[in-house]
C-alpha cells in the first residue's frame, strides 16, 4: 500500500513538472511599438516604426499621430514608415491592425517654418536676346501670363515683342519683330504692348497699348487685330477705339475685358469684336485710371483702381466693391481682417491664384503683396500680407523680407504655385517659390 501511494505522488509530481515546462501559446494580439526614429519632426517627416505583428500589407496598418492617421509608405512585420500629416501636434504613434490597437511613444510635432524665396529666372542687362535663365535679355518687360503647359509669356514691352519662357527657363521671341508697328501676319508687330492673357484655345490675347488695339497672336504665331481702329477715342460697336488700354482678362466664352486707363473705364469685347463699356461713366470718381484686371471664379472682376488707391470687385451686373485700400496713396498692409484698412500705392498688375488669393503688384512701393480671403471669395474680411521686397529700389534675391524689385508691374502663378514677377525697370523675370 505504501509503495502504491508513493508511486501516485511521484507520478503527480511528474505530470505536474510535464506542464509547467509547456509553453505558454498565448500572447496579446495587439500591435507592439518598440521605438519611433525620429520622435520629432515637421508634417512630411519619415518616420520609422520598428516593433511587432505589423501587418506586411501596407492597407492592413492603421497608423496614427496624436489620433490624426499618417500615410503608410512601407510595411513589414517588423517595421512601417510613414509620413508626418499636417497639423496633427505631438502625441502617442498607435499601430492598429485588424482591430487590435498599440500604442507606441510620443512624437513631438514640429510646426514647418515656410518662407518666400526670390530668386532671378531669365534676363540680365538689357537687350533683346534669346537664351537660357540669365543669358536671355529683356526691356521693361510689363507681363507675364501662364499657358497651359507652364510657359510664360511675357509682354516685352520696350522691345515691342511677346516672348515666351518654358519652365525651364529658355526664352524665345513669339511675336513681333523688334520694332514699333501695327503689321499683321507673322511675326507682325507691336507698339509697346503692355499685357497678355492666354483664351481658351491657347490665342495670346494682348493689349497692345501705344497701337491702341487688342491683338491676337495664334500658338502659330500669327498676329492679328480683334478690336480698335488705332485711334484714341471712346467709340462701341466694330472696332471700336481705345485710349490707352492696359490691362486685359478673358472667360471661357471669348468675352475679353480691357482696362481702358484713359477713358477711366472697363471695355468688353464679345466674341464677336463689337466693344461696349462694362463699367465707368469717363470721370475718376467711379474709376481712376483702372490697371489689373481680373476674373476669379465667381465669374466677378478684379479690378485695380489705381489712383482712387484700392482694388475693387465688379460682379456681373456692374456691382461695385472695394475690397482694398483706404483710398489714400501709402503702404500698409493695415489691420487683420479688414483689408480696408490696408494703404497701397501705384499697383499696377494683380493674379490670383488657386486658393483664391489675390497677388499684387505694388510698383511704387517695391513691393509683392497678397491678399489673403478667410473663405474662398470674400475679402470682406481678408487679411493684406507683403510676400516679398523691402521698399528699396533693388534686385537684390533671397528671403521675401530681403529681395528687392524696381517697379515690379505684374505677377502671375502657375500650375504648382509658382509667382512670377515682371520686374520692369530691372529687366528682369524673378520668381517667388514658397518653402
Amino acid at each position: 500500500m505504501k509503495r502504491i501511494i508513493i508511486f501516485f505522488l511521484a507520478t503527480i509530481i511528474l505530470l505536474s513538472c510535464k506542464e509547467n515546462k509547456e509553453p505558454n501559446l498565448w500572447a496579446p494580439p495587439e500591435p507592439v511599438i518598440v521605438n519611433i526614429q525620429p520622435d520629432r519632426g515637421t508634417e512630411e517627416t519619415i518616420v520609422t516604426i520598428s516593433g511587432r505583428k505589423f501587418s506586411g500589407t501596407i492597407s492592413n496598418n492603421l497608423v496614427k499621430i496624436n489620433g490624426v492617421p499618417a500615410t503608410v509608405i512601407e510595411a513589414a512585420d517588423n517595421l512601417l514608415k510613414v509620413i508626418v500629416p499636417p497639423n496633427s501636434g505631438s502625441g502617442p504613434v498607435t499601430v492598429t491592425v485588424n482591430n487590435y490597437e498599440g500604442i507606441g511613444p510620443k512624437f513631438i510635432y514640429m510646426e514647418k517654418v515656410y518662407e518666400y524665396i526670390v530668386s532671378t529666372f531669365a534676363g540680365s542687362t538689357i537687350g533683346l536676346t534669346n537664351g537660357t535663365g540669365t543669358n536671355a535679355k529683356f526691356q521693361h518687360p510689363t507681363s507675364i501670363a501662364i499657358d497651359a503647359f507652364d510657359n510664360l509669356i511675357v509682354c516685352d514691352r520696350t522691345n515691342h515683342t511677346i516672348r515666351k519662357i518654358t519652365p525651364e527657363g529658355v526664352a524665345t521671341t513669339v511675336a513681333g519683330n523688334g520694332t514699333a508697328g501695327s503689321a499683321e501676319g507673322t511675326p507682325g508687330q507691336f507698339n509697346f504692348p503692355w499685357d497678355v492673357t492666354i483664351d481658351a484655345n491657347g490665342n495670346m490675347l494682348i493689349a497692345d497699348k501705344d497701337s491702341r488695339k487688342i491683338r491676337k497672336v495664334t500658338p502659330a504665331g500669327v498676329v492679328s487685330t480683334v478690336a480698335g481702329d488705332g485711334t484714341t477715342g471712346n467709340k462701341e460697336g466694330t472696332p471700336g477705339s481705345f485710349n490707352n488700354p492696359m490691362y486685359i482678362t478673358t472667360d471661357v466664352t471669348g468675352t475679353i475685358y480691357v482696362a481702358d486707363r484713359n477713358n477711366n473705364k472697363i471695355r468688353k469685347i464679345t466674341p464677336n469684336g463689337i466693344v461696349s463699356t462694362f463699367v465707368g461713366d469717363g470721370s475718376t470718381t467711379i474709376l481712376n485710371q483702372p490697371q489689373g484686371i481680373v476674373l476669379d471664379k465667381n465669374g466677378d472682376l478684379i479690378v485695380v483702381d489705381q489712383k482712387n488707391y484700392r482694388i475693387k470687385k465688379i460682379s456681373q451686373a456692374g456691382i461695385i466693391t472695394n475690397i482694398v485700400g483706404t483710398g489714400t496713396k501709402g503702404y500698409s498692409d493695415g489691420e487683420l481682417g479688414n483689408p480696408l484698412t490696408a494703404e497701397i500705392g501705384d499697383v499696377f498688375g494683380i493674379a490670383i491664384d488657386k486658393k483664391g488669393n489675390i497677388l499684387f503688384a505694388d510698383a511704387s512701393n517695391g513691393r509683392i503683396r497678397m491678399i489673403v480671403p478667410k473663405e474662398a471669395g470674400d475679402y470682406t474680411k481678408a487679411d493684406v500680407i507683403t510676400i516679398a521686397g523691402t521698399g528699396t529700389v533693388g534686385k537684390a534675391d533671397g528671403s521675401g523680407t530681403t529681395a528687392t524689385f524696381y517697379n515690379p508691374y505684374n505677377v502671375a502663378v502657375d500650375s504648382k504655385g509658382n509667382i512670377y514677377v515682371a520686374d520692369a525697370s530691372n529687366h528682369l523675370i524673378r520668381k517667388i517659390i514658397y518653402k
